[in-house]
C-alpha cells in the first residue's frame, strides 16, 4: 500500500473517530436528560433510554475499532488480515476501513 494510500485512510480514520465521539456524547447526554422514572411509559418503544443504550453501545464499538485500526496503521499492519495475514482487499478497506478481517475470514467468523 502506497504512502498517499495509508494517509487516505488514516483521514478517513480519523474523521469517522472524532465523528463517532460526537455522536456517542450526545447519545450519552440524550440518556441521562430522556430517563424517565419507572412507571412512566408515554414514550413510544424506539424513543426508550434503553434503545438510545444500546444504539450508544453500538457506535462505542465501532469507535473501538476505529481506534485499533489507527494503531495497526501506525505499527504497520493496517490492511492486514488480523487472523489469516494476507492483504484486505481495497474495495473492502474502502467500505470500512476499520475492519480487521478479510472477506474470508469475516464469512467464516460469522458462521462460527
Amino acid at each position: 500500500m502506497t504512502s498517499d494510500q495509508l494517509q487516505r485512510y488514516r483521514a478517513q480514520l480519523v474523521e469517522l473517530r472524532d465523528r463517532l465521539a460526537e455522536t456517542i456524547a450526545h447519545m450519552s447526554e440524550t440518556v441521562r436528560t430522556d430517563a424517565k422514572p419507572v412507571g412512566e411509559h408515554d414514550k413510544l418503544v424506539s424513543e426508550t433510554p434503553e434503545k438510545e443504550f444500546t444504539l450508544e453501545q453500538d457506535e462505542e464499538n465501532i469507535r473501538r475499532q476505529v481506534v485499533t485500526a489507527l494503531e495497526r496503521l501506525d505499527a504497520g499492519g493496517f490492511g492486514l488480515c488480523q487472523q489469516c495475514g494476507r492483504p484486505i482487499g481495497r474495495e473492502r478497506l474502502d467500505a470500512v476501513p476499520y475492519t480487521p478481517y478479510c472477506v474470508q475470514c469475516e464469512r467464516k467468523a460469522e458462521i462460527g
